[in-house]
């Protein structure tokens, strides 16, 4: 097992710089609506823009913006 691995400066100065500013609302939504989209069964015909008007929907039943 290799012991002289090295990461990256720059990469790591850029993962600590998103870890300090945080993700957005949009941000948010739209990893919620990949991850939906992404986990539904194979044989779904949903579409991604259902998906995201059924999110929609649930947010305004539950009082979400």
């Amino acid at each position: 097992m290799p012991t002289d691995i090295a990461t990256d400066a720059s990469l790591l100065e850029r993962l600590k710089s998103a870890a300090e500013r945080g993700v957005s609302a949009a941000e948010r939504r739209q990893q919620r609506l990949s991850f939906v989209y992404a986990n539904l069964p194979r044989n779904s015909d949903m579409t991604r823009h259902q998906v995201e008007k059924a999110l929609e929907r649930l947010d305004a039943m539950e009082g979400r913006g």
